[in-house]
């Protein structure tokens, strides 16, 4: 008689501990996903304009292949959180693609030696472009009105990771990619790293 009462009460045991196990590793997840979604951090809204302007006005009488980010609206940006993602594809199919950050490479935009960050904060308050810190992308923060640049053809080619041949001053030089002329569409992304998330993606049409 004892026999049976102990093989009942098995099985009852058995299913409790179950239970037990079970609530507790559903406490553990629910504790673990609670809490990467409470260290994801919001991205910041803005609207932004680029363009690629293949005929800008270089201040000096002539014109030069800019690439321009303004910030309409919105939240300030601190450009240390940002990638900015590019694609081009040529006629034959091949694709460039380059990723800029605040770690990139700094340019030599005018071959003096000097370098910087592209695109840099076209702001003449934070001094010229060119081993000035200040005005590297990555070191300031981005608000509304402010118009990040690449300077010329030399940091354009930079940003957009397409080879550049540099001319003789006053010419500012050609891109190697003979098929980047206006018409041709750049597919830019601007990437909030903190958040995962894009605040542009957008198909750019060079002008």
């Amino acid at each position: 008689m004892d026999d049976k009462k102990e093989s009942a009460v098995s099985p009852v045991v058995g299913v409790m501990l179950m239970l037990v196990v079970t609530i507790i590793i559903a406490a553990v997840v629910s504790g673990f996903a609670g809490g990467l979604a409470g260290s994801t951090k919001a991205a910041p809204q803005a609207s932004i304009a680029v363009r690629i302007d293949t005929a800008a006005d270089n201040t000096m009488g002539g014109t030069d292949t800019k690439m321009t980010f303004e910030h309409l609206s919105g939240d300030p940006i601190n450009t240390k959180d940002l990638k900015i993602i590019t694609y081009y594809t040529n006629r034959t199919g091949y694709v460039y693609k380059h990723e800029q950050t605040a770690s990139s490479e700094a340019t030599d935009l005018y071959g003096y030696g000097s370098l910087t960050r592209v695109p840099f904060i076209n702001d003449m308050r934070s001094g010229y472009s060119g081993n000035n810190p200040a005005k590297d992308f990555g070191n300031f923060t981005w608000k509304t009105g402010d118009v990040l640049s690449t300077g010329n053809v030399a940091g354009t080619a930079s940003l957009l990771g397409i080879g550049f041949t540099r001319g003789t001053y006053p010419d500012p030089g050609t891109f190697n990619e003979t098929d980047f002329k206006p018409g041709c569409v750049v597919d830019v992304k601007i990437l909030h790293i903190p958040s995962g998330k894009y605040i542009y993606d957008k198909e750019v049409v060079v002008e």
